[in-house]
């Protein structure tokens, strides 16, 4: 009985391993896959722009050293939070960089960022992809990627393998 009920849990843990959807976590990475991940880090460089991710807050803005800041909401409101969210898709080298480009500051004990306006008018479901460069841990695309206003613009994303997930390793390599 021990036997067969081993078998049976070896055989249904093997039907969802194999059943599963493709994400980051996969030994090589294809086309499809990387399209995925740049769409993903995409949303998610925009998100921690907006200072938010599933609900706009009141974000209370303070001028600091001349440039005027608005804290972000609540859900990313520690770089502990935000650089968590962020890791997902993006390696710790790029999140870092990142943060120190665009400026992010603590104030007060809260994530703060500078105030800016924008928006993604990238559609990287639609981008044309190539593989350009190519390690066992390492790949590099070229892609051509269409604008909501019918122009096109040409992107370099890098992606690395970190144990069995693909990153991207530029925080706005995807903006």
């Amino acid at each position: 009985m021990k036997k067969f009920l081993g078998m049976l849990l070896s055989i249904i843990i093997l039907f969802f391993t194999l059943s599963g959807p493709v994400t980051a976590k996969t030994t090589s990475l294809s086309d499809a896959n990387a399209l995925k991940i740049a769409d993903n880090a995409s949303k998610h460089f925009w998100n921690a722009l907006y200072g938010y991710k599933t609900r706009s807050c009141s974000q209370k803005t303070f001028n600091y050293k001349g440039t005027e800041y608005s804290y972000l909401c609540q859900e990313f409101n520690t770089k502990d939070k935000l650089t968590a969210y962020l890791a997902e898709t993006f390696t710790n080298n790029a999140v870092e960089k990142g943060l120190t480009k665009y400026n992010y500051i603590t104030h007060k004990g809260k994530l703060a960022r500078p105030v800016g306006d924008g928006f993604s008018m990238l559609e990287w479901k639609k981008a044309k992809i190539k593989l350009v460069y190519q390690k066992q841990n390492v790949r590099s695309y070229n892609l051509t990627v269409p604008t909501v206003d019918g122009e096109s613009v040409k992107r370099t994303v890098t992606f690395y393998k970190s144990g069995s997930t693909w990153k991207v390793n530029q925080f706005d390599a995807v903006q």
